[in-house]
């Protein structure tokens, strides 16, 4: 069956689904800090860069989140700009996307200064993010906010979507802490348990997800009798279900999207494996033919060292 897209057109899929309605509070200002790397090209929109991809926890920078004095990482501070939540420090990792739009580094002299190709090279920044605790989740794509300073009345976040209770979502598991986490387990924002330890840089790249334990803004499991008491303060709800999505081959680290064996070894119980019969609607991000059958937010999925691809489901209270 062929796969038709409309001329000029990608589907955009985000590793996140809503189940049922949460609290969406009204936060006036609330904006992604500049220094944040592209996750995503909006191909809908003229390759608009997304900063912050749905399914993302996030907090807002404070006057203890930067480990680093710079110029750039002290006024997203002042502003409280919307970063990925941590329970240790982490630094940025910068791509060629930054540096062919031109993200605002965090390391740069001055508060507009573009992120160079020697820190590209240098694969992570100096300067660090550090224990920024969640607000919620993000439910739709948060663009950089540099494009507000390059275009006159441009106008794209104006109040960003955060969810922060009383309500269900569905997320692939994508690092290694979520592939270890079970039904009926408080989830926490993922980091080290000193939280002085560096957790793996914060790398947006497209496609290309850290997969390691401790990510900025993804999860891992949380074990009440820990004896660090303020990662208590890092807990957003409990898992209530985890099922696996397809199966691949033994081998972890690949990218559901791409596993071509996995492909034809889809959940039957969710009947994901009928989806690919159907045929995709042109121009539109549903499953079906154009998505082998693969529900589009788990695509970004990342195998187990058995070759599995697993489904989270998290209901959230901050």
């Amino acid at each position: 069956m062929s796969i038709r897209i409309a001329r000029g057109y990608e589907k955009i899929h985000h590793p996140y689904q809503e189940l049922y309605e949460g609290v969406r509070p009204s936060i006036q200002g609330l904006r992604a800090a500049k220094f944040l790397p592209v996750a995503m090209l909006d191909k809908l929109h003229d390759d608009d860069p997304i900063v912050l991809l749905p399914g993302t926890f996030v907090g807002r920078m404070n006057s203890a989140t930067m480990s680093a004095s710079t110029t750039l990482g002290d006024l997203e501070e002042t502003a409280r700009a919307l970063v990925p939540a941590f329970a240790a420090q982490y630094q940025i990792k910068y791509t060629d996307k930054d540096t062919d739009f031109g993200t605002y580094s965090i390391d740069g002299a001055d508060a507009d200064t573009a992120v160079t190709a020697s820190e590209v090279s240098a694969d992570t920044s100096t300067a660090q993010v550090t224990k920024v605790k969640p607000l919620g989740i993000i439910t739709a794509p948060v663009y950089s906010e540099v494009l507000a300073a390059k275009y006159t009345n441009y106008k794209r976040d104006l109040m960003p979507s955060v969810l922060m209770g009383n309500y269900t979502v569905v997320i692939p598991a994508i690092t290694n802490g979520e592939k270890s986490i079970e039904p009926g387990d408080l989830v926490r924002i993922a980091g080290s348990t000193t939280q002085t330890d560096t957790g793996d840089s914060h790398a947006a790249t497209n496609h290309a997800f850290n997969t390691g334990t401790d990510v900025p803004g993804r999860l891992v499991t949380y074990d009440p009798q820990d004896s660090t008491a303020d990662l208590a303060d890092y807990v957003v709800g409990r898992c209530i279900d985890k099922y696996v999505v397809a199966r691949g081959t033994t081998s972890a680290g690949n990218r559901l999207g791409s596993d071509t064996t996995a492909l034809t070894n889809l959940n039957t119980d969710h009947q994901f494996n009928t989806l690919k019969k159907v045929q995709t609607v042109p121009g539109l991000g549903l499953s079906g033919s154009g998505t082998q059958g693969i529900p589009a937010m788990f695509e970004h999925a990342v195998s187990d060292s058995s070759g599995d691809y697993f489904a989270l489901v998290i209901k959230v209270d901050l």
